[in-house]
């Protein structure tokens, strides 16, 4: 003991470096999430040196991933908790896996159909169909695993909330620099746009497409997913946090996606609802009233217009803006006549292997714009089957948990995630895609918050 108390040499450097490690994978983890809406503007989507996906977005994704490997056992579970969602994690990556390896032998035939969306090259198609989607994954094992405490997830949830608030002063910024966007394209019948094979607004998603490296949807997904923080950020820390909750409600009326409108607003009335802020419901409600009818924009005419254009029957085919005859009708009637594809599907972009793509019968998609029909395609009904038991016991659990933790922060979580259901059944897909990349940080904080009750009440 004496010896102890006159020690006067140095002390160990190791739990300080160890500490200084664990601070600098979590930067960077955090800036990953930070630049998720950036990643493909030219100067990030850019090759280095020439070298095929050698991209600064995928040398951020690697050190991240080189970080999570060899400063933690990302498949090692602490709880029962962790366990269960690493397992059912391990389900969904090997489903992933077997679909992508599926579709390896159609890369060329991927390829003479959307030349631009996939490479002819074996190699080249698996890179940027089965590397570049894992890294999205990347938000799920991280926060799990090293960001477990209350304080590091609101660190998340203020990162995400601030890379949104960037975005939309970019995309006003844009948008009031090529005003005439707002007024080109417009949503036409589909039946018209299955001749000239394309059914965006033109000038919208051409200026997506330019700075941004996305479809206007994908914009729109990505609003589905963060909004309802801006809300949660507004109603816990001030109404400073009214101005990006504003610029984002903004940015979409701009936008122009119904879909992204509309959730969004359901979304942000569940959580007023769950919260007991009637107050600002209603005056949120007001405002917004008042703003469609003085500017009711793009989207507007595109939510009154749907089925009553050059005198149009109002139909499900309309309301869907022919989703039901020119993509869903078709595939499921090829898929259910080949007892193969209706077990067990066509891998992984099933909807370009289809034998109604050169018939005029299918519209050119990569996607059949619902995630659970190009689930089915890609997977076949066996794994659709597993899915949807998956979905509606996932979505009871984590209402059940909801009403445990009463928690805001959990609540604003649910609504994204809830949100991001809501618009599968229009657009978005089950595998991990650039649409999707915010629904796996956010379903590991939902855990992480239920870990946190779960370990409060072991040690009580």
């Amino acid at each position: 003991m004496s010896d102890l108390l006159s020690y006067s040499g140095r002390p160990p450097y190791h739990p300080t470096i160890a500490h200084s490690i664990a601070q600098s994978g979590r930067f960077f983890f955090l800036f990953f999430l930070f630049v998720l809406p950036f990643q493909r503007v030219p100067f990030l989507d850019d090759n280095l040196l020439g070298i095929q996906g050698l991209k600064p977005f995928n040398l951020l994704s690697a050190v991240v991933f080189a970080y999570l490997v060899f400063q933690s056992a990302p498949l090692h579970a602490t709880d029962k908790i962790e366990q269960r969602s690493i397992r059912i994690f391990l389900l969904y990556f090997a489903t992933f896996t077997i679909a992508l390896i599926r579709s390896i032998p159609n890369a060329p035939l991927l390829h003479s159909r959307l030349p631009n969306s996939f490479h002819e090259s074996y190699l080249d198609f698996t890179l940027s169909s089965c590397i570049v989607p894992a890294f999205y994954i990347l938000g799920f094992l991280f926060t799990l695993k090293r960001m477990c405490s209350f304080q590091e997830l609101e660190r998340i949830t203020t990162v995400i909330c601030l890379s949104t608030l960037l975005f939309s002063v970019a995309f006003i910024i844009l948008i009031l620099m090529n005003p005439s966007v707002l007024l080109s394209g417009g949503q036409q019948e589909m039946a018209n746009l299955a001749a000239e094979d394309s059914r965006e607004r033109g000038g919208m998603n051409e200026l997506c497409a330019t700075y941004f490296g996305v479809h206007y949807n994908t914009i729109g997904t990505m609003y589905i997913c963060c909004a309802p923080l801006l809300l949660y950020r507004f109603l816990t820390r001030g109404v400073l946090w009214i101005v990006p909750l504003g610029l984002s409600l903004l940015a979409i009326l701009l936008l122009g996606s119904r879909s992204a409108l509309v959730t969004v607003t359901v979304s942000y009335c569940l959580l007023l609802i769950q919260r007991r802020r009637f107050g600002i419901l209603i005056l949120g409600a007001a405002v917004l009233g008042i703003t469609l009818v003085l500017w009711g924009g793009p989207t507007m005419d595109a939510l009154l217009s749907i089925g009553f254009k050059n005198g149009s029957d109002f139909s499900a085919d309309a309301l869907l803006t022919g989703r039901v005859d020119y993509i869903w009708a078709p595939l499921l009637n090829e898929w259910t006549s080949n007892i193969g594809l209706f077990l067990f599907g066509a891998g992984r972009y099933g909807i370009v292997t289809s034998q109604s793509w050169d018939t005029g019968a299918l519209l050119h998609m990569g996607h059949a714009h619902n995630a659970i029909i190009n689930f089915f395609i890609d997977c076949g009904a066996i794994f659709s089957s597993v899915l949807m038991i998956f979905l509606f016991v996932g979505v009871a659990v984590a209402w059940r948990v909801g009403r445990r933790l009463n928690s805001d922060l959990y609540w604003a979580l649910f609504a994204c995630i809830l949100g991001f259901g809501v618009g599968m059944a229009t657009e978005r897909e089950i595998f991990p895609t650039i649409d999707n990349m915010y629904v796996f940080p956010i379903i590991a904080m939902m855990i992480n918050l239920a870990r946190l009750r779960y370990l409060d009440a072991y040690h009580r």
